[in-house]
């Protein structure tokens, strides 16, 4: 009878564990690489932009000035360390979805801030596609007024978030950059970026069997301009 107990322990034991190991969890860096841990993103970037850079001595004296400019141009689409603290902080186990700042201060015409977004799958036991839009809600100023604009142009602040569906097992995790780039103007006739706030809706749907979708959460992202 102890023997037994003991055998029911040891096969309960390693059936939680193997079930730990099942757990998937995804890192998408900027440049789409897919990863098994965030802190990867930034060795993988960086490898990249090395492979890019590397340039045959003898075209040295040529492509010299060119890439200096390459350099001074590069804009950095990495989660900073303190996003992804803010990401994980706010990332419970019951939650299915979560962005790292729902609020984005202080940004300036030209600014790129780089937030996170997480999402688990919580859906009975299969696989799910999830897909991830981002659409531009309203713009306001800071007494309330609604801002006239072109929402096209405020929708290409999240130009460079280029998602595609992925698959997660129940239980699984993903975490995404997601960019923003502030333009210089918000109307076709050029009017300038103004100080405000310009909210985003960002929805998290799940493909059903038909190929169509289901929202799975939505959030909310507001970006506040500064003068």
């Amino acid at each position: 009878m102890k023997q037994n107990k003991i055998l029911i322990i040891v096969n309960f034991t390693i059936f939680i564990f193997l079930m730990g190991c099942g757990t998937e969890k995804v890192y998408v860096c900027s440049d789409r690489t897919e990863v098994s841990d965030v802190a990867l993103c930034s060795v993988t970037e960086e490898t990249a932009e090395e492979t890019m850079t590397e340039t045959p001595l003898q075209e040295e004296a040529v492509v010299e000035s060119s890439t200096a400019e390459e350099v001074s141009e590069f804009v950095d689409y990495t989660m900073s360390d303190a996003e992804k603290a803010l990401l994980e902080e706010r990332f419970t186990p019951s939650t299915r979805a979560v962005l790292s700042t729902p609020l984005i201060k202080n940004l300036h015409p030209g600014d790129v801030y780089v937030a996170g977004l997480a999402i688990r799958n919580i859906l009975g036991s299969a696989d799910h596609d999830f897909v991830v839009t981002i659409k531009f809600r309203e713009a306001k100023d800071f007494s309330g007024s609604i801002l006239e604009t072109d929402d096209k142009l405020i929708q290409a602040w999240m130009s460079k978030n280029l998602y595609t569906p992925y698959t997660l097992e129940r239980g699984g995790e993903l975490v995404l950059p997601l960019i923003v780039e502030v333009s210089d103007t918000i109307t076709d006739e050029g009017g300038p970026t103004l100080p405000g706030t310009y909210i985003f809706d960002v929805y998290i749907d799940y493909i059903t069997n038909q190929a169509n979708t289901n929202e799975y959460e939505k959030l909310l992202l507001t970006v506040q301009v500064t003068e």
